[in-house]
């Protein structure tokens, strides 16, 4: 007997560093009625200890080289996983057009119910300090350019709690219906 597919729904999460993702992320994982995994760049590069962190300092010489293979390497474990039947809460700052439409392209056949994570740029500032573990100045540029690329099928102000932000995703999620902006998307590159 063949098994038949079933891939993987994806939740991804676009906004500024310290928009609050990861804590969105956490908090949906908390109340999906299913499993999903939270795959984050900042689990490889801030989370872990995968990769040695003088490797990852922005003045390095060796950063712009890695951070290239790094997130080949990331998006294409995305497929991967939602082929392999894993839901997953992507937490990721879209920093180009390429990126969203390599994103596009690689998660063509799923499901993506795509969000975008709003913050007003004095409380990304204040997070991003409160932090200590970002470089200052990060959030100022990601917020002048992160939503720039694309419309979503659902957008947050995470200067909200995170549980009506948590709230309001879910049923939103809950209630989607076709096509979705991936799709739509998809449909429009043909």
């Amino acid at each position: 007997m063949i098994k038949q597919p079933h891939y993987g729904k994806i939740i991804l999460l676009n906004g500024a560093s310290s928009a609050g993702k990861s804590t969105l992320a956490k908090a949906l994982q908390q109340q999906l009625d299913e499993p999903f995994l939270r795959f984050s760049f900042d689990l490889f590069l801030f989370e872990s200890d995968i990769l040695p962190k003088h490797f990852i300092r922005r003045q390095s010489h060796t950063w712009a080289p890695l951070r290239v293979q790094w997130l080949e390497g990331y998006f294409n474990c995305l497929p991967a996983l939602a082929f392999a039947g894993n839901n997953l809460v992507i937490d990721y700052i879209l920093e180009t057009q390429q990126e969203l439409d390599q994103l596009t392209a690689l998660l063509a056949p799923f499901e993506v119910f795509f969000v975008g994570v709003h913050c007003p740029l004095p409380e990304l500032e204040r997070r991003e300090q409160a932090r200590g573990d970002r470089r200052v100045g990060d959030a100022q540029r990601d917020w002048a350019r992160v939503h720039s690329f694309s419309r979503y099928d659902f957008e947050i102000d995470s200067s909200q709690p995170v549980e009506q932000n948590t709230v309001a995703l879910i049923n939103a999620w809950r209630t989607r219906s076709g096509p979705n902006v991936f799709q739509s998307r998809r449909l429009n590159s043909l």
